[in-house]
């Protein structure tokens, strides 16, 4: 897997233009002043996102096309299954997005791992009883054009949403894309109606697997780059914590974000993920090899989902490390010491910050660990807890990711 140089050159800008170009994220109500999804609602979504099954050390699992909570680490039978409206307040992130003229702003989820660009809209029947939401009308853009096609997205937990197409302007930062496509949804499961933390999704991941049909529609980046309003073809994210939410950006690198260097490997995108080689980890110091592992990057994620044997080894040096039958991972005393744990991307090795592994209280003097089982996936998710630490340059245009250790 070879290596590129950080291309700095092309990034440098003035302040004035960098201000214009961050785009920041904010963070739903439910989670302000830096709160966090509960464990349980994390876990799950990645259950419902990739659909794996409990493994070793995975507390929840997709069977029978709804997620489940199994019952203990040694009985993987079904304790119960996970309601949709748990795993739908599993996000954290969400971005302001101005669609039509003279507009309206949503806040949308910005995924990584899906490729649709879906709102909630005025084809919704009684949109306006649901409160905490900003709905896209078309009728009232002048530049809004009824399109072909219809999508239907279905979750493993039962949960959908579908509806038409239509054409109109979308403004993201301070890039206005012309005639982007975007899915109106006209039919929400209860789980949706329910969620009041985003008014829609923005994927990010490429476009093979935008679902609407007959023919898919290309993504907001896909535009950019095609239109040419970007150059270097590419987004990037700083996910922030505490409360700092971070940024996204397009077509523009924030060299400023770290003073490490920015290492680009190659992706895999037959799947239609960022998927790259992650063949090593290490722990405090130590490093062990993987030989064949790959991961995705996934901002849709909140957790870092890893193999059975990675995980053991975690909470194997962590004093006091059990795992909890009841909420379905482990938890380790609030006061233990967090050992070094870094992760591969390419050849580039990327430290956790402690400050991520202990993702949340977990009761009686304990924390719940960030860092929990992928289940029988073959292959790892690096969610927000990994991301956090790094800065990311998604270029879409090379078919790289290039990441900097970040040190806040």
């Amino acid at each position: 897997m070879g290596c590129f140089p950080s291309k700095s050159a092309s990034s440098k800008t003035t302040p004035a233009a960098q201000t214009m170009k961050l785009h920041q994220l904010v963070r739903p109500d439910i989670y302000k002043g830096g709160k966090r999804p509960s464990f349980a609602a994390a876990y799950a979504r990645a259950a419902r996102r990739y659909g794996f099954e409990a493994g070793r050390n995975a507390g929840f699992a997709k069977r029978n096309n709804v997620v489940v909570k199994v019952k203990s680490k040694h009985n993987k039978e079904t304790e119960h299954e996970v309601p949709a409206e748990s795993i739908q307040n599993g996000l954290e992130y969400v971005v302001p997005v101005k669609i039509g003229t003279p507009g309206v702003t949503l806040n949308l989820d910005f995924d990584t791992g899906s490729s649709d660009l879906w709102v909630w809209s005025s084809e919704l029947a009684h949109a306006s009883r649901y409160s905490g939401h900003t709905i896209y009308d078309p009728s009232k853009s002048s530049t809004a054009k009824k399109a072909s096609g219809t999508w239907n997205i279905s979750y493993g937990d039962g949960s959908s949403a579908s509806g038409n197409v239509y054409t109109d302007n979308v403004t993201v930062a301070d890039i206005t894309i012309e005639g982007q496509a975007i899915e109106l949804a006209e039919k929400l499961s209860s789980s949706f109606l329910q969620d009041g933390g985003n008014d829609g999704l923005l994927g990010l991941a490429w476009p093979e697997i935008n679902t609407v049909q007959p023919k898919p529609v290309p993504t907001p980046v896909e535009n950019m780059i095609n239109k040419k309003l970007i150059n270097p073809p590419v987004f990037t994210v700083k996910l922030g914590r505490g409360e700092e939410a971070g940024f996204y950006s397009f077509g523009f690198i924030d060299t400023s974000v770290t003073p490490n260097p920015i290492t680009y490997t190659s992706v895999d995108n037959s799947q239609g993920f960022w998927q790259v080689q992650s063949t090593s980890w290490s722990l405090n110091g130590e490093t062990k090899e993987r030989s064949g592992n790959t991961t995705i990057l996934d901002t849709g994620t909140t957790l870092l989902l890893v193999a059975d044997d990675v995980v053991d080894a975690i909470y194997g040096a962590i004093e006091g490390a059990v795992f909890d039958d009841q909420q379905g991972g482990y938890k380790f005393p609030s006061n233990a010491t967090i050992p070094d744990i870094s992760f591969a991307v390419g050849d580039t090795l990327y430290k956790v910050n402690p400050k991520d592994i202990a993702f949340g209280d977990a009761g009686d003097g304990y924390t719940f660990g960030g860092i929990q089982s992928r289940g029988d996936l073959g292959f790892d998710i690096f969610g927000d807890v990994f991301l956090k630490s790094v800065y990311v340059v998604f270029n879409q245009g090379e078919k790289t990711v290039g990441l900097a250790q970040r040190d806040d």
